[in-house]
């Protein structure tokens, strides 16, 4: 028996019920094709919600929304793209997990004006950062939302009424967080001007298109190995010796920009 379980058999298996789903005349196929494309990938939909399972919030009812969010990655995918689809999905189930979160995780809840100020705050300080080149300030996050510093101020403390939605896995296995890689060059930074940031964005941008899955997995979804091994169809190992070769060549990418830099 074919074990479509996971790699390159599973993802081709998906991109086949994908695309029965959404050509069949027979709605008996669709459905079935639907189902079974659900099933698949139900065990990476459950394991994202239950990274944010005892933070107050029901367990079902995340498992719930990481299946509807499941669905709807499945009707969205591209078939032309070569992202295999357990990474693809990832970042759809994980946001809708966080906006439930959002909205239903607040210990006290605020008016939702403010809620929604909130909101406003939280994207402007994201679009002005790379605009700005710098993190905004709250005079600048009311100028460009045409607020009062008060407004700001009110909104940035509405936020720490919610309830924590990251975990801490922003560090590799061995401990390191990212952001190490770049603090040895920031101590001795002959420019002041220029942003670690900015630099490991673009050393990301460099890798190949798989390495870029991974480290957005790791580092911008909070996931672990096991999680990344389920969602590209990898085993712990393989991801393990990935993230350990990624970190290589970004580390060596930072070292040379800081003789550059020099």
């Amino acid at each position: 028996m074919t074990d479509f379980s996971r790699g390159p058999r599973k993802d081709a298996r998906t991109r086949e019920l994908i695309s029965t789903f959404r050509t069949s005349d027979s709605e008996t196929e669709r459905s079935q094709a639907l189902e079974t494309a659900t099933r698949l990938h139900m065990p990476l939909a459950r394991s994202l919600a239950h990274r944010y399972a005892g933070k107050g919030l029901d367990r079902e009812d995340l498992e719930q929304v990481a299946f509807l969010a499941l669905l709807k990655a499945i009707q969205r995918f591209d078939l032309s793209q070569t992202t295999e689809f357990g990474a693809y999905a990832t970042p759809t189930i994980t946001g809708e997990l966080r906006r439930h979160f959002r909205d239903h995780g607040w210990l006290v809840r605020p008016p939702r004006g403010l809620q929604e100020r909130r909101q406003l705050v939280t994207d402007a300080r994201t679009r002005l950062e790379q605009t700005l080149g710098h993190e905004p300030d709250q005079n600048d996050l009311a100028e460009a939302l045409g607020l009062t510093l008060e407004e700001v101020k009110e909104a940035q403390v509405a936020s720490t009424n919610l309830r924590p939605a990251s975990l801490d896995a922003t560090t590799t296995e061995g401990g390191r967080p990212i952001l190490d890689l770049v603090d040895a060059r920031a101590e001795h930074q002959s420019d002041p001007g220029l942003d670690d940031d900015i630099v490991v964005r673009t050393a990301i941008k460099r890798l190949p298109p798989r390495d870029q899955e991974i480290v957005e997995l790791r580092f911008g979804h909070d996931m672990t190995q096991a999680e990344i091994a389920e969602a590209m169809g990898l085993s712990a190992m393989q991801v393990s010796r990935l993230l350990r070769r990624i970190l290589a060549e970004l580390r060596e990418h930072l070292e040379s920009a800081e003789l550059l830099s020099a």
